[in-house]
């Protein structure tokens, strides 16, 4: 899948970074941050959290900073946008990897075509054995999770999911008809 399927539309260039969010909160496993002088100016302040910090209380280091970060300095929490949890974040399903975890929502769980299985809070020593049932599956080329992008429904989901922030932006529903002066 393209990552570039994901991206925030040309007209809403101050969105620098894509997060996702899960019953804790912001999920920072896997996010889209733009190249760009805020972004750099980001990192520094979440690298640099502790120290200016020291007595700050972070449950997860990082991502504790960041959502401080996020709640005091409207100059970065205005450059967040938080996305679906499934399109770069999506949780493993049961142990096979294959049948649904009926313990999590279907919705947060990964799904055939989905771009990533995300691990969260598995243990260094049960890695291996966690992922090996993903790595079977994506080292076996499975025809029902390597879908075009085009089979998913991402490419709706995706942009439902920006026209409603150009609305919400002020910006008027781009035109999916071209101009007799535009090329066919």
């Amino acid at each position: 899948m393209p990552l570039e399927t994901f991206l925030p539309p040309p007209e809403l260039s101050d969105i620098h970074l894509l997060l996702t969010q899960d019953w804790n909160g912001m999920n920072n496993g896997v996010f889209f941050i733009r190249v760009h002088e805020w972004s750099v100016k980001l990192l520094a302040a979440a690298i640099s959290y502790t120290t200016v910090h020291p007595d700050a209380d972070l449950y997860w280091t990082d991502q504790s900073a960041l959502d401080n970060i996020f709640e005091d300095v409207e100059f970065f929490s205005k450059s967040v946008l938080y996305c679906p949890l499934r399109w770069f974040n999506a949780y493993m399903r049961s142990p096979d990897g294959l049948s649904p975890n009926k313990d999590s929502p279907d919705r947060l769980q990964v799904h055939p075509g989905d771009l990533l299985v995300h691990f969260p809070g598995t243990p260094p020593d049960d890695l291996v054995q966690t992922m090996e049932p993903y790595i079977q599956i994506a080292e076996g080329h499975h025809k029902e999770w390597e879908l075009p992008v085009e089979e998913t429904a991402y490419v709706k989901i995706v942009k439902e999911f920006w026209d409603k922030e150009r609305r919400r932006a002020g910006y008027p529903e781009p035109s999916m008809t071209w101009s007799s002066s535009e090329p066919s």
